[in-house]
């Protein structure tokens, strides 16, 4: 499928629901309709009772990660450049060994009724235990690892931009630097301990135009109620004190002129978050890439709008690290 522009695609429709890495009201939207549980296509990510087949689920569960992950990246470059070769592997020892053997009839001597000799848990409580055990480490979002290393991505989830795309274009417009160095490719991945920094004056957040804006969006909401109290009677010396309070607000805004100048995108706060491998300074709008994303046990750090052990996770994964395509790619 070839790749098409932003301007030819309707990134947020709300009928095909893809989430985005965007601060758009209408990206929430679509989060919620796929991630919230009163969310109408929830059940589309749910695989455990469809009547699709196994090519389909998977694809979906390709449509649905990549309209997240690299949407701006074409399919041919991201299985060439992005796509790992292998997970790491979270198992532990194998269990041939005679020690695995001998700790687990161990365990198994223990049982006797229900119940242990040394501890004496209830097998409720050993069944937990063996739970907590045997806990897997959602490794399916490490796919995009690789990712997450663009210098449009990292800006992205330092809050530097309110999407990829307008990080991608301070990047191409030679506003960041990377090690102190201008760099103009957003296709550069860093690697641990990089520094890379945005020229304040060209964050939209920070522009002196967008606050002003901002004000005037607030005037509009705030001025219905005041013509309404003011309507009743209006006579000339409602006028003389607006001239009255235009005249004391001059000075102020000009003694602070001088000030930085915010202003925060509506619905923005659920996507205010800073990942565990980045270290950013907004007071000097800088930010450190620390190390490479990582998992745990229950945990994974690459943010996605998805479980990180889900099915339709768990089945993109298979999609592309099956032996067939390993084979293709080589």
């Amino acid at each position: 499928m070839p790749y098409r522009s932003i301007i030819a695609r309707p990134l947020f429709d709300k009928n095909r629901a893809l989430p985005r890495m965007s601060w758009a009201p209408e990206n929430l939207y679509n989060l919620w309709q796929r991630v919230s549980p009163d969310g109408p296509l929830r059940s589309e990510t749910n695989f455990t009772r469809t009547s699709l087949t196994l090519f389909q689920q998977r694809w979906r569960a390709k449509r649905l990660s990549r309209g997240y992950h690299g949407d701006h990246i074409a399919e041919q470059k991201f299985e060439r450049w992005y796509l790992p070769d292998a997970l790491p592997s979270i198992h532990g020892a194998s269990s041939t060994s005679t020690s695995t053997k001998t700790s687990k009839s161990r365990e198994l001597g223990k049982m006797v009724a229900g119940r242990t000799r040394e501890g004496g848990r209830a097998e409720t409580e050993r069944t937990k235990a063996l739970l907590e055990k045997k806990s897997r480490t959602p490794i399916g979002t490490l796919l995009y690892r690789e990712v997450e290393r663009r210098l449009d991505v990292l800006m992205f989830r330092a809050c530097f931009a309110t999407s990829v795309w307008q990080a991608r274009q301070l990047v191409v417009h030679r506003k960041v630097r990377v090690n102190g160095v201008v760099v103009n490719n957003p296709n550069v991945r860093l690697n641990p301990g990089d520094l890379f920094s945005v020229d304040p004056q060209a964050i939209p957040m920070l522009s002196k135009q967008v606050a002003e804006q901002g004000k005037k969006q607030k005037q509009v909401v705030e001025t219905p109620a005041e013509s309404l109290e003011s309507s009743g009677d209006p006579t000339s010396e409602t006028s003389a004190d607006t001239e009255k309070s235009d005249s004391e607000i001059k000075p102020t805004s000009k003694s602070t002129s001088k000030d930085a100048y915010f202003t925060l995108p509506p619905y923005a706060a659920p996507h205010l978050f800073i990942p565990a491998y980045l270290e950013p300074n907004f007071k000097t709008c800088a930010c450190v890439y620390v190390r490479h994303p990582t998992a745990r046990p229950g945990y994974s750090e690459v943010p996605s709008p998805y479980d990180a052990d889900a099915p339709n996770m768990k089945k993109r994964r298979h999609r592309w690290m099956s032996p067939e395509r390993q084979t293709d790619r080589k």
